[in-house]
């Protein structure tokens, strides 16, 4: 490093330091969306051929099972099979993702990533954390209603800077949600007050 910067740290030495060019999206047949480019350019390049399209049923069960994590209901399937409008996926999609299952199934994601967990994670004192569950509704209640990723981001680093709260001030729902988010800072392993 102090070589580099001792020849006046000059560009091109590493990729981190080049400036970022954008590619231009490759043109393919059939496609009108740049991803869909991208993905059948890499298809074509490496000779193969997109999947046939699913059938009606099991496209239904797909979209179900990705935004809720549980199947469809065969009655849900054959309403979806006999509705013959064009907007009927999209339907799908909107009644799918107002669901209170879309938000338990996205926020499973996030929790495992925050490495949420109702103990502390110890083998000799794994002791439980009897209010944790509260941050799990708070992610869950968050995506469920569609909350602004940036604003949710900060009320798990700062939430309780948010509220302002004090001891002996009144606590309302407002400042319970932003105390309860900011339990994400809580989510790791924890045994300094373990034995």
């Amino acid at each position: 490093l102090r070589q580099w910067i001792e020849q006046g740290a000059p560009w091109g030495q590493h990729w981190a330091f080049e400036p970022p060019q954008r590619t231009p999206v490759p043109v393919v047949r059939g496609t009108s969306h740049a991803i869909d480019a991208w993905v059948r350019h890499a298809l074509e390049r490496d000779g193969l051929k997109p999947a046939p399209e699913a059938s009606r049923p099991t496209l239904r069960r797909r979209l179900t099972l990705d935004l809720t994590g549980l199947p469809p209901t065969p009655s849900e399937i054959d309403a979806f099979v006999a509705d013959p409008s064009p907007h009927a996926y999209e339907r799908q999609v909107d009644r799918l993702l107002a669901s209170p299952r879309y938000g338990e199934r996205m926020a499973w994601e996030w929790m495992e990533a925050a490495r949420y967990a109702d103990s502390n994670g110890y083998v000799n004192a794994d002791s439980d954390r009897p209010l944790a569950f509260r941050y799990r509704d708070y992610v869950i209640r968050s995506i469920n209603q569609d909350k602004p990723f940036d604003r949710w981001i900060r009320e798990q680093l700062a939430g309780d800077e948010m509220a302002g709260w004090k001891p002996g001030d009144p606590v309302t729902p407002e400042i319970r949600e932003l105390l309860e988010a900011t339990h994400f800072l809580r989510n790791g392993q924890a045994g300094t007050g373990e034995s």
